[in-house]
């Protein structure tokens, strides 16, 4: 199968799987940040929590691109597959573990 006839229905499931997820934990971050630039004292806690709410929204828009490119075109841009699995995958980490963080500081506050 070449690149250019769309991806098979499984790296599409993989794709969407990966990308679904990689949202879900985007959007927590990006409401746990937005609340923190608003519930904040400190100037400089304000504008680091502004940041963070940016890569946040910037890693759903991504997602939202990527899910809706699937849909569309059935091709997961820029890359083959495998490397695009393995380069999402880790920003699903990121995402992932900066949303444990944030359920962890939110449970701890109970």
């Amino acid at each position: 199968m070449r690149w250019e006839d769309g991806l098979s229905i499984t790296w599409r499931a993989v794709v969407a799987g990966l990308e679904a997820a990689t949202a879900m934990c985007a959007l927590l971050n990006l409401a746990y940040f937005l609340h923190r630039v608003i519930s904040v004292d400190s100037p400089t806690r304000r504008a680091a929590a502004l940041v963070l709410a940016l890569l946040s929204l910037g890693t759903l828009a991504e997602s939202i691109a990527v899910m809706a490119s699937l849909e569309t075109t059935g091709h997961a841009p820029p890359f083959a597959p495998a490397a695009w699995v393995v380069a999402r995958t880790i920003s699903l980490a990121g995402t992932g573990f900066i949303s444990a963080l944030i359920l962890k500081a939110i449970g701890d506050r109970k």
